[in-house]
């Protein structure tokens, strides 16, 4: 149950030339622009579309999904708000595509009142459920978002992906025997599925068992071989083996493929600084911070390159975060009161 995006079709049944003929024209070729994923120019066809028929319906929603697809949330939010506040209310698609350009802009709040609003219309839908899940996973409420998998399970209890985000939920929160147990019963419906095995993986890296970690991220890598969290991932597992070289380009594609993830940039902020490139560290932990604020791991490692610099009131600045998550050896030698 992966966020879906909701297309509009139309088709051209009038052979005269007016407005709406015309507009219908331009709507069919932005459709065939978006689909080779030409977003500017399915942006601009849709465009034109809307200036010959301001209340097309399906050419906002269609150019918000370019807008979307293209990462310009903002401007997807504002075709789908147009549609259902000023064209037509009833039309669901765009309140549904609002949620999910809510959640990737971080409006987690707006994103919950439009699920609010399709749960009234739609109770026996594991949709909404699902979808609450994923705004209040990264809201980092994990309590929350295994009790709306959990009852979208009730609805669709076969569905392997809302067993793997439930089973994510249970690994943030340490329960790892309860995330297994989920994940096999995922297996057992669909073996097919990446995510099962990254997430194992995940589980494995935890418990330091990192060769391990590292078969069963590949097994996920040999279903789908192009993604970047799962590059990611093998990444971190190759730090953590100390095998520095084949870490760098792992993080890079990761980088590459998913340059919103803050988990990369805090694997990079790692790998430079086992490279003894202390700025460089701190420059991607930044950036990891910018994305998401608190990411494990990265507090030690951003203390120990300010140490590697002689920055040391900087570095006691930024123990006072967490000092916990500091390891001994990281302190030692600090003068942090």
């Amino acid at each position: 149950m992966r966020k879906v995006i909701l297309l509009s079709l139309i088709f051209l049944i009038c052979a005269c030339d007016s407005d709406q003929n015309k507009a219908g024209r331009f709507f069919i070729k932005g459709n065939e622009s978006l689909n080779k994923g030409d977003y500017n120019e399915a942006v601009r066809l849709y465009s034109e579309a809307i200036a010959k028929d301001d209340k097309y319906t399906e050419a906002y929603n269609n150019r918000g999904v370019a807008y979307y697809r293209d990462r310009k949330f903002i401007e997807a939010i504002n075709d789908y708000s147009t549609i259902l506040l000023q064209v037509n209310p009833d039309f669901t698609d765009a309140r549904r595509n609002r949620v999910n350009a809510y959640l990737d802009s971080k409006r987690y709040d707006k994103a919950l009142l439009d699920l609010d609003v399709l749960e009234q219309l739609f109770p026996d839908s594991a949709y909404v459920d699902f979808n609450r899940g994923l705004v209040y996973h990264e809201m980092k409420d994990f309590a929350k978002s295994i009790e709306s998998f959990n009852v979208a399970l009730k609805k669709d209890e076969g569905n392997p992906e809302i067993l793997i985000n439930a089973a994510n939920g249970y690994f943030m929160l340490d329960n790892f025997a309860q995330a297994e147990q989920l994940l096999n019963r995922a297996e057992m419906i669909d073996a097919t599925e990446p995510n099962i095995y990254n997430t194992q993986a995940l589980i494995e890296t935890s418990k330091g068992n990192y060769e391990k970690a590292l078969a069963l991220v590949e097994e996920a890598l040999e279903i789908d071989p192009s993604n970047p969290y799962f590059f990611n991932n093998r990444g971190f597992i190759y730090l953590m083996l100390g095998d520095l070289v084949k870490a760098g380009p792992d993080i890079r594609r990761a980088i590459i493929g998913a340059s919103e993830n803050a988990w990369g940039y805090r694997n990079r902020g790692i790998l430079l600084h086992l490279q003894e490139n202390y700025e460089g560290a701190i420059r991607n932990f930044e950036r990891a911070e910018k994305l998401e604020g608190k990411v494990p791991m990265m507090l030690d490692y951003w203390v120990a390159s300010l140490k590697g610099l002689g920055r040391i009131d900087e570095a006691c600045e930024k123990l006072k975060d967490a000092p916990n998550e500091v390891k001994p050896e990281t302190k030692a030698g600090l003068p942090c009161k």
